[in-house]
């Protein structure tokens, strides 16, 4: 029976029945492939749990099967597939994503993984299947890693090629309405990248490893086409532009927000900017037009209140400018989002203090400010991975132990003391109730508790920040104890920070 079968699967990023990722890897796979004489088979676990129904039929065709994975849950997932794969006959499987990028050599000493996809993958793994179809040698592809005579090869990396000389993803191949998830702002929102990359080489990001430091960008005209296609499939009212840094060509960012304003195509929308930049780069009447475009919340990593933490990791960006980027958006209505991290190997109790104090202040300036606080977690292909583990750090020794390699679940050796219970005091009670109208971002059926919740608690919770009051924390202990019986007993996830800070 002829091969000419090619399953990509995704695993899914999270436990459970969560939802709201688009499988963006396969999409780009997928439109690489279309003129090849093969067909592809998409699977996506976040909404395909029961796979085998799928592959049985088609079992004796398969070519090869392709699994794209993120370090953490998704390996879990992408494991299981793999192993039930070659479970049926020998047929290849191929890794690729950000683990099999970083840490070639040990996906590929799995028995269950005969080869890897590195970087970019959408030129390398053409050139994998249509050599497969016929029947040519594959060995010297670049990017390509596989096993031979026992031994373990890893060809050079390809260069990363603009996306916009690829063919166009056809998101008719998903159902969108599997990707629609409820925003802060609204009701129906989407994850869509109108960019690749970021300029910036910050020691905590695998980013520059991978993109080498350059920034792609869509054509106006397919972002507006894309998010048309996403209101006319799904009714969808907002956006969530997933770049790694949208605000890097002012150029870019000026016209697509003018387009916005002028087009029929309107949605409210968040995303991701660089303090440092966006301060540098934009007018306070540019920031006024991103308002007026739509635009509702902005997300920078501001990493640290620690100005010494700042220039370690090379952030090009000050504590200062994180305070002013609050002040800009405030004056515009646009939400500040910070993304922090805490105690790194360098001085952990000293930069967890400072960090909470900086989101303590800047709460203070925009109490509608949000942020989310992470454990500094360390990943290959960083500058201070090193570092870390010159400091303890002892690096999973086998893929499947990466899968709880996580923001939330790291606990680092040269954390001087267990610094979770207070994390989860600041971060699950103080700094949301700080915000009188926290309640309103609360689902239908608990929104009356989480009123009253925050109009008990909120005064106190902001008399605490005003006054830097944070010692001996009665009412947010009692609270969160309290919580956590209630959602041991009826078992709930409630919680009221913006992110469930630990697991």
């Amino acid at each position: 029976m002829k091969k000419n079968v090619v399953v990509l699967f995704y695993p899914s990023p999270w436990d459970g029945e969560q939802r709201g990722r688009i499988p963006y890897a396969l999409l780009y796979l997928e439109r690489m492939l279309r003129d090849l004489a093969v067909e592809v088979v998409l699977i996506d676990e976040q909404v395909q749990r029961e796979y085998r129904s799928i592959i049985e039929p088609i079992q004796d065709r398969i070519l090869l099967a392709g699994i794209s994975a993120m370090t953490g849950h998704q390996i879990i997932g992408g494991i299981a597939f793999s192993k039930y794969i070659k479970s049926l006959h020998d047929i290849p499987v191929v890794w690729g994503g950000w683990q099999a990028t970083l840490l070639p050599e040990q996906v590929l000493a799995e028995a269950y993984i005969d080869m890897i996809i590195m970087g970019q993958g959408e030129i390398p793994f053409q050139k994998l299947v249509d050599g497969m179809l016929q029947g040519s040698d594959i060995t010297q592809i670049k990017g390509l890693g596989f096993k031979k005579d026992g031994s373990i090869v890893v060809n050079p990396i390809e260069k990363f090629v603009d996306m916009n000389n690829f063919p166009r993803v056809d998101y008719r191949l998903i159902d969108i309405n599997n990707y629609v998830y409820k925003s802060a702002y609204a009701e129906r929102c989407i994850g869509y990248f109108t960019s690749h990359g970021c300029p910036y080489n910050c020691a905590f990001c695998c980013v520059a490893e991978v993109y080498g430091r350059r920034w792609y960008h869509k054509s106006i005209d397919t972002i507006i086409e894309d998010i048309a296609y996403f209101k006319k499939a799904a009714g969808v009212d907002s956006v969530s532009f997933d770049d790694d840094n949208f605000f890097v060509n002012k150029g870019f960012t000026i016209e697509l927000c003018r387009t916005f304003v002028q087009s029929d195509v309107r949605v409210l929308w968040d995303t991701s900017a660089h303090a440092g930049l966006f301060l540098r780069l934009f007018s306070d009447n540019e920031v006024g037009l991103f308002h007026q475009a739509g635009c509702r919340q902005i997300y920078i990593g501001a990493e640290s209140g620690d100005q010494a933490v700042l220039d370690r990791v090379a952030k090009d960006a000050t504590v200062d400018d994180n305070y002013k980027f609050v002040e800009v958006l405030n004056r515009h209505h646009i939400t500040p989002l910070f993304s922090t991290m805490i105690c790194l190997p360098m001085d952990p109790g000293k930069d967890m203090q400072l960090t909470l104090d900086m989101i303590r202040k800047a709460k203070l300036i925009d109490r509608s400010l949000r942020s989310r606080i992470f454990f500094y977690t360390p990943y290959p292909g960083t500058e201070l991975y090193d570092e870390a583990v010159k400091k303890g750090f002892l690096p999973p020794g086998r893929l499947e132990d990466w899968a709880t390699h996580t923001l939330r679940k790291f606990h680092a050796p040269w954390w001087t003391r267990d610094y979770r219970w207070q994390l989860e005091i600041f971060a699950n009670f103080y700094l949301p109730l700080v915000n009188p109208n926290y309640y309103r971002m609360a689902p239908k059926s608990v929104r009356p508790i989480a009123y009253l919740v925050n109009k008990l608690f909120g005064p106190i919770a902001y008399l605490r920040f005003k006054f830097n009051l944070l010692m001996f924390p009665i009412e947010a202990i009692l609270f969160l104890l309290s919580l956590r019986f209630f959602n041991r007993i009826f078992h709930t996830h409630f919680c009221l920070g913006f992110e469930s800070y630990l697991d």
